[in-house]
């Protein structure tokens, strides 16, 4: 019985260990560094009151059509966001607050980073969905996504609304459960206990699996967002290779390798090319070549 009990408990250590690390991997490296001007936290909720305050003063000279005055507030806003986060808080709330005053100042690529980093900490925020989607309608080239059907949707709910930390959460439980009913299956020899243990053993392994694929998915891929009104895509890594195709402010990328001061990157979007035929011809729209080199400073990694 001893050997039984040692046997089911040892994949849970295993379990917990690789689970208090993935909780830290849960965020972007950037933000489990030790942040070198780091605030305090009576010190970040003022930064916070008073970058809301510059928003709403903003928005107020937006409706009276002052323009000079609500870019001044905009950026003071900016300011005070950024540095709440450059000191160690990383929270939703001020990535889509961020997000927000971005897309004020019109820095689409800018206000989709931060609304993408926003997701991870609120997976269910509607109006930070709605916002994504009114900004990526915004910009110049076409996202070709594929909407998941809303079958898969309700079939596989909890991937889609818990994060990842959630996710991390309800596998521990379960785990805690499943050990519990382990334990008395042996002790008392019920049947019921046998099939509980084994129906919980299932939904613990469908999170398991969930939680992995949300690990890599949010760690093993990067990606990032062009921050620049325009830029060029060449077919190497470096100003002496032929631009490939342009890019615009706001476009979604896959980073797939990098060199020096570039990234290879996969693109999502259609791409707009010019024939190489007599002048004067119109630009066409294709899908199909979508990789190549861009410089790093053009893309904010989410």
């Amino acid at each position: 019985m001893k050997l039984r009990i040692f046997i089911c408990l040892f994949p849970g250590v295993l379990f917990f260990c690789c689970g208090m690390r993935s909780a830290d991997c849960g965020l972007p490296k950037s933000e489990v560094q030790d942040p070198k001007d780091r605030i305090s936290r009576d010190a970040a909720i003022k930064l916070f009151t008073d970058a809301n305050e510059e928003y709403l003063q903003a928005t107020k000279f937006i409706a009276s059509k002052k323009t000079q005055e609500a870019d001044q507030h905009l950026k003071e806003a900016v300011l005070q966001y950024e540095t709440i986060l450059a000191g160690g808080f990383k929270n939703g709330q001020i990535y889509y607050n961020l997000g927000n005053t971005y897309y004020r100042q019109g820095e689409l690529g800018k206000a989709i980073v931060n609304y993408q980093r926003a997701k991870r900490f609120m997976p269910r925020n509607a109006d930070l969905d709605a916002n994504l989607r009114l900004v990526k309608r915004s910009t110049e080239d076409r996202e070709f996504t594929t909407e998941i059907p809303v079958v898969i949707r309700r079939i596989f709910f909890w991937y889609i609304l818990l994060n990842q930390d959630e996710l991390f959460i309800v596998a521990v439980s379960l785990y805690v459960v499943v050990m519990i009913l382990f334990f008395f299956s042996i002790i008392r020899k019920y049947a019921w206990f046998k099939k509980a243990t084994i129906g919980f053993s299932v939904v613990l392994f469908v999170i398991m699996i969930s939680l992995g694929s949300k690990i890599y998915r949010e760690q093993g891929v990067d990606r990032g967002v062009i921050i620049e009104t325009k830029c060029e895509v060449r077919y190497g890594p470096g100003e002496e290779y032929e631009p490939k195709f342009e890019i615009h402010n706001g476009a979604e990328c896959v980073i797939e390798d990098e060199k020096d001061d570039w990234y290879r990157v996969y693109v999502n979007v259609g791409i707009k090319q010019t024939p190489d035929s007599k002048e004067g011809a119109e630009e066409i729209v294709r899908n199909d070549v979508r990789r190549g080199w861009l410089q790093k400073k053009h893309v904010d990694v989410i």
